[in-house]
């Protein structure tokens, strides 16, 4: 009888022990999601970087119309970017590395390019910094910075990079980029 009641509180014991054992890890990984919470667009629009997300559209001097669409998803945890230029098309995917207090960019295209760089703030507009190696392995490095005109139009310009990684201090182009947007159809009660 007395080793009957040893083996229960034993049981009782290991059966609270796991169970503080699990409240600790619930509020650990509770506590991990709080903090985790601030999304990449949280960020964005808390250092006045918002304003890129959208549609916009630019014509060249030879009538090619330019279309950037950066739209946040994930929860705002991503800003993809499509670009379509006549028949060139692209789709990348920029993101905030926490550890590492960086924002990054990935890409391919319909070439079989691909790219990879890194996106800064710098005196209220945004420099993307990146290496573009096309299909047969050419590396080519640039800068593209984005300034806020207005609510509806940004101006973009492209610059190459030197080894330093600076910006030329003449850009290759500066185009206006007007924000379209979206038409919805209203439903009429008939």
């Amino acid at each position: 009888m007395k080793s009957a009641k040893v083996n229960e509180r034993r049981a009782a014991k290991v059966s609270f022990g796991k169970t503080v054992l699990w409240a600790a890890a619930i509020l650990v990984i509770w506590s991990g999601s709080a903090v985790a919470q601030q999304s990449f667009r949280d960020l964005a629009k808390e250092y006045g970087c918002d304003w890129l997300a959208g549609r916009w559209t630019a014509t060249t001097d030879d009538g090619t119309e330019i279309q950037l669409v950066y739209r946040w998803e994930l929860e705002g945890h991503l800003l993809s970017v499509d670009l379509k230029m006549g028949e060139y098309v692209s789709r990348g995917m920029i993101f905030f590395i926490p550890g590492e207090e960086k924002v990054v960019q990935v890409g391919v295209d319909n070439r079989g390019g691909r790219s990879k760089g890194t996106w800064e703030e710098q005196d209220g507009k945004l420099v993307s910094k990146s290496e573009n190696i096309d299909a047969d392995g050419n590396v080519q490095k640039s800068a593209t910075v984005f300034s806020k005109v207005d609510a509806k139009t940004i101006k973009i310009a492209l610059y190459g990079v030197d080894q330093y990684d600076e910006l030329n201090d003449e850009s290759w182009f500066t185009m206006d980029f007007k924000r379209q947007v979206r038409k919805t159809t209203k439903k009429t009660d008939r």
